[in-house]
């Protein structure tokens, strides 16, 4: 990265720090005390960052005596860009500025919502959701007082070169991330100080790089006084690149170590994706301040809309290919696209450019897929031959380099790291291969480091060190590349645990979910009839990606190590479950069939509550033996999550059988809440004898129920008879008498009415619980 772009970022990102102070006890201009601040407490000597934090407003720029190619002119641009994207006016007569204003929810206006909901002000360091909130968030001065003393104090420690912009990301995001970024009181104040800062700093690196090309050195005539016309300028390239052959890769796997290996694959895969990233902004001298959002496999960057990206894009995505071609065949692909825009179009100027954008680009993406390989690609492929030997990759069934075990290179190595995976703190990319080390395309060779300070070690000695990343912990340090959040919750380290810490039933539980319409979202959901499009802009759909990437990377965790809906109550919270992945938008959960069913319940209502209803998931639960494929268990449960999808309004979830798909609702409080309940307090407490008797009664039910739904009237007047047999006798006290009497009656009347959705809820709750109370081993 050159010194001039180092410079550009750096002030872009720092150029708001004065909001912190003003909210503490500064009650000056930000820009003024945002510059005394840094060059008095950091003790920062650099002009060029000084400035652009002392002169990113007009009526100082306007004053100020730089020179006319100062930074300065790219963040005060950069700025304006992303405040215009960021700040749209409410439908209030509010005026004036509010220092207490808390950060506004972005759901508060997705998919047509109109509610005013708030975040407490708070750091990201505890593991605990930070729900949108109804109540009067109180604004507390210590808080603004911690903020800048961690800030100060992470500033004096580093190092001012390109190697540590990442890490200044690192503290912006943990501090500043439920800061709302504007205080007025007319306008939505649903952008955080964090999201606007490195929107900020996206749109000044990619200024500098477009002025740069076209050798444009008076920055004050440009980016100042004709400020108006370049808005109109195509500066800006939003690029989009999406893998597939994800899940075919990662259910590519043996029996043996399989939830590792699923782990291990999954999360091999995940580094891969974001190694590209990191390998596309650095090639292009930025940050990944430009990453908009990563997730699933897919993601878009905002680059510079130069010749020289254009011509390393290209490059990057045929070498990619390639290298893609010899490790893996066709199993993996990227593809790519692109869309030329101007800060007019980022923020919807004029109405629908926006979404045009999105459009060309995933129009660009899907005629790649079809036409994926060039016709010297398909002439290699058909010319490779199986190993002398015809052995083949037991795993990936691949015929290259493979050892006595019969297991390829990478399929080896992927299980040599599958412990470091599961409990591993850090993962590094080098430039040299070693024995165990995985390949990363470009050259590079990933390694893991479980300790901080085998890490710096690294840092200081390795000549191939290249970059870091840690795993759901803030660190700070030269070239690390970021703290990836990664849904990494195990309690339970193989099938065999998972399915034997089960209540009754020995049985593995499968989820696969994902959420509704999120393209939709995504693209349009800021549109609404009573707004138009006044707040489809970049900046939300930078905060809405970000919002969700955190709640299925990072809360996810937080969701089952504090398990909320159980089917049967019990002290130890923690779901006997671990991820295999858990991206934008797509979750894959193992365990204990009954952890499995609470879980997803949790997943459904807490993402209700983090979404303030506006984003549903539907899902498919599997319940398998121990020994099943796990290809076959992602296969069937994949039909169930397709299941819940096809139906009207989705938000569904359908349970072990195509047959048995539900809405959440009917669900909790029909299936669980009702029926469930029902037979569970019946033989709750009754004697082990009139329990063994209770399921031979439940299975001769769920028969007699299928008759009856199928129209046959005498399997009705049998099902009164079974229900007759279990009353009570004389003896019995009249609190039994009454149980009896309810529960009789109720389960009679829901059969009787032949309401097929009646029975079928029968039918379900009955199966829950059969399994529930089956004895180990039966």
């Amino acid at each position: 990265m050159k010194e001039r772009q180092f410079e550009v970022i750096i002030g872009s990102l720092l150029h708001d720090i004065g909001k912190v102070l003003h909210r503490f006890d500064d009650g000056r201009n930000h820009s003024q005390s945002g510059y005394d601040f840094l060059k008095n407490e950091v003790k920062m000597e650099q002009k060029e960052i000084l400035d652009q934090v002392r002169y990113h407003h007009g009526k100082q720029l306007g004053q100020a005596k730089i020179a006319d190619n100062s930074c300065a002119y790219i963040t005060y641009i950069a700025d304006n860009i992303a405040s215009m994207t960021d700040r749209r006016e409410k439908n209030t007569d509010n005026s004036g500025f509010q220092k207490d204003i808390p950060l506004h929810s972005i759901f508060n206006i997705l998919n047509g919502n109109n509610q005013d909901k708030s975040y407490w002000p708070e750091m990201m360091d505890s593991n605990k959701i930070n729900y949108p909130s109804d109540e009067k968030i109180e604004y507390r001065e210590g808080f603004y007082a911690d903020v800048k003393q961690r800030i100060s104090r992470c500033l004096t420690e580093f190092s001012w070169k390109p190697d540590y912009i990442n890490s200044l990301l690192e503290v912006l995001e943990a501090t500043l991330s439920f800061i709302p970024s504007s205080t007025n009181k007319g306008e939505l104040a649903d952008i955080s100080l964090y999201d606007h800062v490195k929107l900020t700093a996206a749109f000044a690196s990619c200024i500098q790089e477009y002025l740069e090309e076209k050798h444009e050195e008076n920055y004050k005539e440009i980016l100042f006084q004709q400020a108006k016309k370049f808005y109109d300028d195509k500066v800006f390239l939003l690029y989009s690149l999406d893998i597939s052959g994800i899940q075919s890769f990662i259910y590519t796997i043996s029996s043996k170590g399989a939830l590792k290996g699923l782990r291990a694959r999954s999360f091999y895969l995940e580094i891969v994706v974001e190694h590209m990233i990191d390998e596309l902004l650095f090639q292009n001298g930025l940050s990944r301040a430009n990453l908009i959002y990563s997730g699933g496999g897919h993601a878009y960057i905002l680059l510079s809309n130069t010749q020289m990206t254009k011509e390393k894009l290209l490059k990057f995505e045929a070498e990619t290919n390639q290298w893609f071609l010899q490790n893996f065949s066709i199993e993996l692909y990227i593809a790519s696209g692109w869309k030329e825009c101007s800060a007019n179009d980022l923020r919807n100027e004029p109405k629908g450019i926006y979404q045009m954008i999105f459009q060309e680009i995933s129009h660009q993406i899907s005629e790649k897929k079809m036409n994926r390989y060039s016709a010297e690609d398909i002439l290699k492929l058909n010319d490779n031959q199986p190993g002398v030997d015809g052995r083949e990759c037991r795993v990936c069934k691949g015929s290259e380099h493979l050892n006595e075990d019969n297991e390829c290179e990478i399929c080896a190595n992927l299980l040599k790291m599958s412990n470091d995976i599961l409990h591993g703190k850090f993962f590094v990319v080098r430039g040299e291969k070693t024995t165990d080390a995985l390949p990363l395309p470009g050259g590079r060779y990933l390694v893991s480091d479980n300790t901080t300070e085998r890490l710096k070690d690294r840092m200081r000695s390795d000549h191939h060190y290249i970059r870091s990343y840690g795993k759901n912990e803030f660190f700070m340090g030269e070239a690390i590349a970021t703290k990836l959040w990664v849904g990494d919750y195990v309690h339970g380290d193989d099938f065999k645990i998972l399915g034997k810490s089960s209540q009754g039933l020995e049985r593995l539980g499968i989820l696969r979910a994902d959420i509704d319409n999120l393209g939709q979202a995504f693209v349009r959901g800021f549109e609404s009839e009573a707004n138009g499009q006044r707040y489809v802009t970049l900046s939300r759909t930078a905060t809405f990606s970000r919002k969700l990437s955190i709640f299925f990377k990072h809360h996810i965790n937080y969701i089952l190590e504090n398990g909320r809906y159980f089917l049967k109550d019990r002290e130890d919270k923690q779901r006997n479950a671990a991820i295999v992945y858990s991206g934008g938008d797509d979750v894959f959960v193992v365990g204990s069939w009954d952890d499995i069913i609470g879980f997803a319940i949790d997943l459904h209502q807490s993402l209700e509550k983090f979404s303030q209803g506006m984003l549903h998931i539907s899902g498919g639960i599997g319940i398998y033996p121990i020994s099943y494929p796990i290809a076959l268990m992602a296969k069937e449960t994949g039909v169930l999550e397709d299941t819940s999808k096809g139906v009207e309004g989705k938000n569904a979830i359908t349970l072990f059988d195509e047959n048995y798909v539900f809405s959440w609702n009917t669900l909790i409080q029909k299936i669980l809440g009702e029926k469930f309940s029902l037979i569970q307090k019946f033989f709750h407490g009754r004697k082990e004898a009139d329990k063994a008797n209770g399921k031979n009664f439940l299975y001769h039910m769920l028969e007699l129920i299928r008759g009856v739904k199928n129209g046959d009237k005498i399997n009705l007047a049998r099902y009164a008879y079974l229900l007759a047999r279990m009353e009570p006798d004389k003896e019995a006290s009249k609190e039994e008498k009454d149980e009896y009497e309810r529960f009789s009656k109720t389960m009679y009347q829901w059969v009787k009415c032949s309401k097929e959705e009646d029975i079928k809820q029968l039918e379900m709750a009955i199966y829950i619980y059969v399994y529930l109370i089956r004895e180990k081993g039966e």
